[in-house]
């Protein structure tokens, strides 16, 4: 069978994830079986499943190796896993000029975290689990592809992802992943994925971006910001991705 992303005809894993492990950070017991929150009692978990994973998507060089790699790297920058010898990262909250707090983040590889952020969305994309059914990339899906298997990042605001945490929050629940929407603003087409605490939003139209996305966005010299929402954009965004107002 095919490998979705080398395309080549090789043996294909039983278990490919669609969003890697390290997401789930808090999510899983020691038997590493998944809990749902429920988020009208955040004490109260329901045992569901190992994640999100596929059967035939991927071989073993490619989910491993390359895609793999991506994670690995992204697992640092996201959630403090070990730095690899001479690579070093800077971390600083700052407030712009509008009073929006934000970390600003220095020395994150440009090429190894956005290719790791698109891979996410390629794979939702070339998933068929109804948990991805709103993300469907169309004829950039096999762009994406390329631009993961070549190791090409392309320009900054070439399909690019900024983030937004309320992980500052302490009093709101971080263990909830929704599942990705689909949206339109301003002729733009975009899609959100709400994981643990983190919101990865990503513009895919071609026509002009916002001014404001070159400011947020990873950029080639390795910089790049993440927005911490405030407590009514926090509830406000659990509350969408829930459907129905949990939060007060």
């Amino acid at each position: 069978m095919l490998c979705k992303l080398c395309l080549q005809d090789k043996p294909l894993l039983k278990e490919s994830h669609i969003i890697p492990d390290f997401m789930y950070q808090g999510l899983f017991d020691q038997a590493h079986s998944l809990y749902k929150i429920n988020l009208e009692n955040f004490k109260q978990t329901k045992k569901l499943y190992n994640g999100e994973y596929e059967p035939n998507l991927l071989c073993a060089d490619c989910d491993n190796n390359i895609i793999g790699g991506y994670e690995n790297y992204a697992s640092v920058v996201l959630y403090g896993d070990r730095l690899s010898r001479g690579e070093n990262i800077f971390f600083e909250n700052r407030k712009n000029v509008h009073g929006v707090i934000f970390t600003y983040c220095q020395g994150i590889d440009y090429l190894k975290f956005k290719l790791f952020l698109l891979s996410i969305l390629w794979r939702a994309s070339i998933s068929t689990r109804k948990f991805f059914e709103n993300v469907n990339l169309g004829p950039y899906e096999d762009k994406i592809r390329a631009m993961i298997l070549n190791g090409n990042p392309g320009e900054p605001l070439d399909f690019p992802c900024f983030l937004s945490t309320y992980k500052n929050l302490q009093d709101l629940p971080d263990e909830v992943i929704g599942q990705p929407k689909k949206y339109r603003t301003e002729n733009i087409l975009g899609y959100t994925f709400f994981i643990g605490g983190f919101v990865y939003i990503y513009l895919i139209s071609k026509i002009k971006k916002p001014d404001w996305l070159s400011e947020v966005a990873i950029k080639k010299n390795n910089e790049m910001s993440i927005a911490h929402m405030n407590r009514e954009q926090a509830k406000n965004l659990i509350n969408h991705f829930a459907q129905i107002d949990l939060i007060k």
